[in-house]
């Protein structure tokens, strides 16, 4: 079974979608276009990524973990134990899937199992853990 780990330092961010700007255009309509705003985060994921990618993105039902390490706020007292502020779980995974089409797997539709973790970095070490692996759980 093929197994794919590897590690992101930084500061995770949530994953840019951009805005729809409309602007008037000399005939009196209005044209809208979308804007794309990829953080440094964003590009670095996928950059590391492809280093771990196989030669060949992997075929059939896959599964996808992600753990996010955020930093913890110097002012957050000793009882807060997990990251509940932002930014949300779901913004910083929902692009990623997208990314890896083509790097990992051919389309995120293969990815039967998707576990996201968000967490302090105990050690002090920000950043994310990614796991692709064939099969189901």
């Amino acid at each position: 079974m093929n197994v794919i780990r590897f590690f992101v330092a930084g500061t995770p961010k949530a994953m840019s979608v951009g805005k729809g700007i409309r602007v008037p255009n000399k005939g009196g309509g209005l044209r809208q276009f979308q804007t794309r705003a990829n953080t440094d985060w964003s590009l670095l994921v996928g950059m590391i990524g492809r280093e771990h990618a196989p030669a060949e993105p992997l075929d059939g039902a896959l599964s996808f973990e992600a753990v996010f390490y955020m930093p913890r706020p110097a002012t957050a007292p000793k009882r807060v134990t997990l990251p509940v502020k932002r930014p949300d779980i779901d913004n910083l995974v929902h692009k990623l899937t997208d990314q890896f089409n083509g790097v990992f797997w051919h389309d995120d539709a293969q990815v039967i199992d998707l576990v996201v973790r968000k967490r302090f970095a105990h050690d002090g070490r920000t950043g994310a853990e990614f796991i692709v692996s064939e099969g189901g759980a």
